[in-house]
């Protein structure tokens, strides 16, 4: 079975806070464009099958069509916009549609492991199997407290995915050094011309 025991690092990620275990696996998928500063890590169908195989959520053998990476893509900006929730966000009925979709399409499946831990499989394989573990990912992490951590960055040209490790759960930037300071400097840029 894939994406059992999956443990992430990545270490592309290390000026930003990063989760680990599933949840880190959402935050890397959600990463996997920046969409401040590029690049786009899924920019072809070659590109999201060696992210999928890599990340363990497919196996190497299927073939990545246009279709599957637009569905990816789709996937993985309707859960930028739940994890937006997290910073005070709207969920839009879009990235809703598009989730319940992408469960329907894997055909996910509570199934119960020999340890008696239940879980959600998909039933498909390929792309609409890998979207399923990720969208089961999401409702794993979900019933975990720590879900709430995962923010998206409240500069809008970022949207960077961000474990808030802060002890009071305040952050709103991925990082104080880049998109915090901007948007300190755009408030008082503002600020100063009301004034003049």
């Amino acid at each position: 079975m894939l994406f059992s025991g999956y443990a992430y690092n990545h270490l592309e990620m290390a000026d930003r806070d990063t989760a680990t275990g599933v949840l880190g696996l959402i935050q890397a998928f959600v990463n996997s464009v920046d969409l401040q500063d590029g690049p786009e890590e899924l920019s072809h169908p070659d590109a999201l099958k060696a992210w999928l195989v890599a990340h363990e959520l497919m196996e190497a053998g299927p073939s990545v069509s246009e279709a599957d990476l637009r569905h990816a893509i789709a996937v993985r900006e309707a859960i930028r916009g739940v994890i937006g929730a997290n910073t005070g966000g709207r969920v839009y009925p879009l990235d809703v549609a598009t989730l319940n979709e992408a469960a329907s399409a894997s055909r996910l499946r509570a199934r119960f492991g020999a340890d008696g831990k239940a879980r959600l499989e998909p039933e498909a394989t390929g792309v609409a199997g890998a979207m399923g573990r990720v969208v089961a990912g999401v409702f794993t992490a979900m019933a975990d407290e720590a879900w709430a951590r995962l923010k998206l960055c409240s500069s809008p040209t970022c949207r960077w995915a961000f474990y808030d490790s802060s002890r009071n759960h305040s952050s709103r930037w991925c990082t104080m050094a880049t998109c915090g300071n901007r948007q300190k400097a755009r408030r008082f840029r503002e600020r100063t011309r009301a004034t003049a």
